[in-house]
């Protein structure tokens, strides 16, 4: 076999090139992949991407931004404002990731689960919207989770029960107790509120809709308004420190080495008044005629509640026609106001209010050259309803003793011209009037003894002689006293005031005292001035009074409730019940309230909602 030749130069050449050529497609094929699918736009994370701390997304065409924070919470931002978050601080090192499943997530460091929309949709991807709005699409095209029904903070109550450093609380957030009892929560009217079985045990004395709280890093609790300004502060400063709820009803912030630098106030007690704690003053004594007074006064003939000088004959004209329930009261023009805005939970209540009635309070407002015919078409509308009208008169002078309702006419004969006019636009109608609360509660501490009640007697004889069923004003069982001394002197004063011309005489007006307190007050009364009937008002003592340290709150005291509705009641001397505070009015700038006197709708709300009828 012949030996092979040599191979010539060009042959070589071509193989040499074929090997280089293999072995650069090889090394590229190891060292050069194709480039994978991208996981995040500018807007928008993919399926199988995540974000790291410090990263963004930027909605398309807004400025709204969803941000992992340094220290782990996940928020949705335009400008510096927080629009809605996954309230995971506390977590430095966490990342936001879309799982291929459609889930997005919020996880540690150490891949801990802190956060899950909980969604299912493979290969979903999550976008930041310009409304604001962060949204996982499926790849259908179809919405399978959003952060909120629309621009605005997201609806999250979560089970946890603290707040660490740095983190926020948005309007309609909460944390709660381990046991779920007790909840702090941001308002969306921008007060931060703790609750303890559905009552509220404290509030922040700011308000401003849209606030939010926070738990800054200097460890102060603060409420903080949309625009950064600060409403509130705890005052203190303890870095690291964290807010907890307690199943007992109280937030603390609690220092890194444990210890308590802020409460909010322990939950006051209901005090119980010693009308049910201790025995009468003395046996109740049995009710007999009165035919003079130790004042002065004379009880003679028949008065409007029918007692002769053969004894009382309870009755009251709200037998035949229950209290008025006026159209433009202030429960009814907002129940009105809150149906057009398509409240439609908050006008139900409303609704459910302004259908019990209420009474008309008249004051120096009322002018003494118009407050006649006012009254009389007020009574007027009242008869064509069927119902009794219920007024007070409220404008004698040194009213309140210049508290938040202080006011009244500056003389004893302003007031007396004024109450003229009131009588006379009463004539020929069947009307209920309440004369003057405290006045003789507060009869010593305000002006001259002597003419205060030369003034009440002077109203009491005009508004009987105009045909209307009168009740004085008594004071309550809390506030006057219930000793024996505090009894007999107030039926002196109750005399010495005309209650002898009058129907009777009222307890609790304003109050929340509960009935049987009440009752029981009113009874002893009634028989220390020969059975003089008594009505009671119930339109907030459903839940009794609220104690404090210094005594019982009467002015705005949470967690209150609509007492039974107004009704004839002929127990006795006991003949009605009737709401002569107009539910929902404020009764001063205390708690939150408005001025006293104006609408408080979030009050009579939580008023309506505790009732239990």
């Amino acid at each position: 076999m012949p030996r092979p030749g040599p191979v010539p130069a060009a042959r070589r050449a071509f193989t040499s090139a074929l090997a280089v050529a293999a072995a650069f497609v090889t090394a590229l094929s190891v060292a050069v992949p194709l480039p994978a699918a991208a996981t995040t736009a500018p807007d928008r994370v993919l399926a199988g991407g995540s974000l790291v701390a410090g990263t963004a997304l930027q909605a398309a065409g807004s400025e709204h931004r969803l941000a992992v924070g340094a220290d782990g919470d996940v928020t949705l931002r335009l400008a510096d404002r927080v629009l809605w978050h996954t309230g995971t601080t506390g977590h430095p090192g966490a990342r936001l990731v879309q799982r291929d499943d459609g889930a997005l997530e919020v996880r540690s460091r150490t891949d801990a689960l802190l956060w899950t929309t909980g969604a299912t949709s493979p290969g979903a991807r999550t976008v930041v919207k310009p409304d604001g709005v962060v949204y996982t699409i499926s790849t259908g095209g179809s919405v399978v989770w959003k952060s909120a029904a629309g621009p605005g903070a997201s609806l999250r109550t979560t089970g946890t029960d603290r707040l660490l450093p740095g983190a926020l609380l948005l309007p309609r957030e909460s944390v709660t107790s381990p046991d779920g009892s007790a909840r702090l929560t941001m308002g969306a009217d921008g007060v931060l509120s703790l609750t303890d079985g559905g009552v509220v045990t404290w509030r922040s004395p700011a308000a401003r809709a849209g606030a939010h709280a926070v738990v800054a890093p200097t460890g102060d609790l603060q409420v903080v308004a949309a625009d950064g300004t600060p409403l509130w502060s705890a005052g203190t400063a303890s870095p690291g420190a964290r807010l907890v709820v307690k199943d007992h009803g109280r937030a603390y912030l609690v220092a890194a080495t444990h210890e308590s630098v802020w409460s909010s106030p322990a939950a006051p007690v209901e005090r119980v008044p010693t009308v049910v704690t201790l025995p009468l003053p003395e046996p109740l004594p049995e009710p007999s005629p009165v035919t003079s007074s130790p004042l002065g006064g004379t009880r003679a003939g028949t008065t409007t509640s029918g007692t002769t000088l053969d004894g009382p004959v309870p009755g009251t004209v709200l037998s035949a026609a229950p209290q008025y329930a006026d159209p433009s009261s202030p429960a009814a023009r907002a129940a009105r106001e809150a149906q057009a805005q398509g409240r439609d939970s908050a006008a139900a209540l409303l609704n459910r209010v302004a259908a019990q009635g209420s009474a008309r309070w008249l004051g120096p407002q009322d002018a003494t050259a118009t407050v006649g015919a006012s009254v009389r078409t007020y009574t007027r509308a009242a008869a064509a309803a069927g119902r009794t009208p219920v007024l007070v008169t409220y404008a004698i002078p040194d009213r309140d003793c210049g508290g938040h309702s202080a006011g009244g006419f500056t003389t004893a004969a302003e007031y007396r011209a004024w109450v003229d006019a009131v009588a006379a636009g009463l004539v020929g109608t069947r009307t209920v009037v309440v004369v003057e609360p405290d006045a003789l509660l507060h009869l010593d501490r305000c002006g001259d003894r002597d003419a205060r009640l030369a003034t009440l007697a002077h109203a009491v004889t005009v508004l009987t002689r105009a045909g209307a069923e009168v009740y004085l004003d008594a004071a309550s069982s809390n506030s006057f006293g219930w000793g024996t001394a505090a009894l007999r002197e107030m039926a002196l004063r109750l005399r010495a005031a005309g209650v002898d011309q009058a129907a009777g005489f009222a307890v609790n007006t304003s109050n929340f005292q509960r009935s049987e307190h009440e009752v029981a007050y009113g009874r002893y009364l009634s028989a220390l001035l020969g059975g003089t009937s008594f009505v009671v008002d119930t339109s907030r003592n459903g839940n009794g009074a609220l104690a404090a340290p210094g005594g019982t709150v009467w002015c705005n005291p949470a967690g209150r409730a609509l007492g039974s509705p107004p009704r004839a009641t002929l127990d006795g001397p006991h003949v009605a019940d009737l709401w002569v505070k107009t539910p929902g009015l404020s009764d001063g700038t205390c708690g939150g309230g408005p001025p006293a006197g104006q609408l408080w709708e979030e009050y009579l709300l939580g008023l309506a909602a505790a009732a239990s009828w």
